[in-house]
């Protein structure tokens, strides 16, 4: 148990840097992953002088012993993505003498995990149309690499090609444009693809392919961009900007912490950028630059909005709303349980609205449909499933004890001997925040826990607090590291906890 005077260091420790994040909100900064940073590398002797030397230097240094590259912790899409990426990168631009020995042991390594794919409860986006892509170009550089096996495959082409059959061929109004790397031979002169901003949907590795496939000298503003996200390691994040994300849930995870109040002057810009951003018909997107609005967004933002005072109107939920369940984008070929849990959280948000009690029965009826072990849900925005419970335990509090309970028991059954929880293997801040929160809230509001399990999360997340190596578990084109909203999620779970037992 924390003494009262280490409480008090800690306090002021955990305030100053709550303001320091919230000074920053709006930046959306993502670290940088190897997949991305591979198809930059590609750029190096196309555009020579920008920096994109850098990226293929970053490959070099990042290969993992066992020849992958990819998260720290093993997601098999991820690696396997990553790693196909880089070995491609390598045999095409690499001058390096070692090149060739780095791609051999990538080369090796795709072989011995490709048949671990199916361990993954999620696949990485847009996993069908990059792998299958990625192993034609290999072959095209006279690489040996497996065919993976696909899930969603059909699904995948049906929306690709409504996207290249379309007339006006706007990729800003799909979400395959995110994955036009992919893609990228079916390019128009006509096409619509890049953002304000110059990105392709906010994606380097997207807009790397746009280059290249252009002519030179046609891609200024993508290039431009490219060199702005580019960081100093000479890495490329997985996703620039992620505003809007970022500050939903910061804000979100800070205002359960009850360490923040919709009056603090310090988050009246970020909310009037959220607000700024809002659509009554479909409400927001991770970021100002990727036009296509998602639901998983769209609720947080609302629950941020409307907690605000901001008059945001629930009926934005109906663009969303299909016979059986919701969708998180329009095209989706599978539903998202973190939309799910995120829109039930935001139901306690609308009880005016006419059409709150159906929404919530649909949602626990899909809730109960996917619960197919009785103890945690996976989702595919995210690797560990104690980041949808988490949230699916304060959203279903007096709605459906079974659902709880059942997470509940599961959380603190599956707590590390370090105090920490991890669902790939080792304990990480980002999980063990996730659960501190949610256990310390129900502690409050619903009935005790047992305080030597939130007083040993609490320990290994002061122990971990500046944890230089930070572990990527969401799920984009390959795992990534959002800084603000895990952050946000450390802080806010100590500052709670500490306010709580102080």
């Amino acid at each position: 148990m924390l003494s009262s005077k280490l409480d008090a260091v800690h306090t002021d420790t955990l305030n100053a840097e709550i303001r320091d994040l919230i000074a920053g909100l709006g930046e959306g900064k993502v670290r940088g992953v190897a997949y991305d940073t591979a198809w930059v590398a590609r750029l190096a002797p196309r555009y020579p002088g920008y920096g994109f030397e850098g990226a293929l230097e970053w490959l070099r240094r990042n290969q993992y012993p066992d020849g992958t590259w990819g998260g720290p912790l093993i997601q098999y899409h991820d690696r396997f993505v990553s790693t196909l990426a880089a070995i491609v990168a390598l045999r095409e631009v690499g001058r390096d003498p070692r090149d060739e020995r780095r791609v051999k042991r990538g080369e090796n390594a795709l072989w011995k995990i490709v048949g671990r794919l199916g361990r993954d409860d999620s696949d990485t986006i847009g996993f069908p149309i990059i792998a299958a892509a990625l192993t034609r170009e290999a072959a095209r550089v006279g690489l040996d690499v497996p065919l993976p096996p696909i899930r969603f495959a059909g699904a995948y082409r049906k929306k690709v090609q409504a996207l290249l059959d379309s007339p006006d061929r706007d990729w800003c109004a799909s979400t395959v444009s995110f994955s036009l790397e992919a893609l990228r031979d079916a390019l128009h002169e006509t096409d619509m693809v890049l953002e304000g901003n110059g990105s392709v949907s906010s994606s380097p590795s997207a807009t790397a392919g746009y280059l290249l496939s252009v002519q030179n000298g046609t891609g200024n503003q993508a290039l431009h961009y490219l060199q702005a996200v580019q960081q100093d390691d000479g890495s490329v994040p997985a996703v620039a900007p992620i505003d809007l994300f970022e500050i939903a849930w910061t804000i979100n995870h800070l205002r359960i912490a009850s360490v923040i109040e919709p009056e603090d002057f310090q988050i009246k810009a970020p909310l009037e950028h959220l607000w700024n951003t809002w659509s009554p018909l479909t409400g927001s997107s991770y970021s100002s630059y990727f036009s296509v609005k998602d639901a998983d967004v769209t609720a947080a933002t609302y629950t941020v909005l409307k907690w605000a005072g901001y008059p945001v109107n629930a009926e934005t939920f109906e663009f969303y709303e299909t016979e059986d369940h919701f969708r998180c984008y329009q095209e989706e070929t599978n539903p998202a349980l973190s939309a799910h849990v995120r829109l039930l959280a935001a139901m306690r948000f609308c009880e005016e609205h006419p059409r709150q009690p159906v929404w919530i029965r649909k949602i626990i009826e899909t809730l109960h449909r996917f619960d197919d072990n009785g103890s945690y849900w996976w989702d595919k925005w995210h690797v560990s499933p104690y980041y949808v419970s988490s949230v699916a335990l304060g959203a279903l509090h007096g709605i459906d004890g079974d659902l709880s309970r059942s997470r509940l028991k599961w959380m603190l059954r599956t707590q590390n001997d370090d105090g920490g929880w991890g669902y790939l293997g080792d304990s990480t801040p980002e999980e063990t925040a996730y659960c501190l929160q949610t256990l310390t809230e129900w502690h409050m509001r619903v009935e005790a826990i047992d305080r030597a399990v939130l007083d040993s999360a609490a320990e290994y997340l002061w122990k971990h607090i500046d944890d230089y190596h930070k572990v990527p578990l969401w799920i984009g084109k390959s795992l990534y590291y959002p800084e603000g909203p895990v952050r946000a999620a450390i802080l806010g779970a100590l500052a709670q906890y500490v306010t709580v037992f102080s």
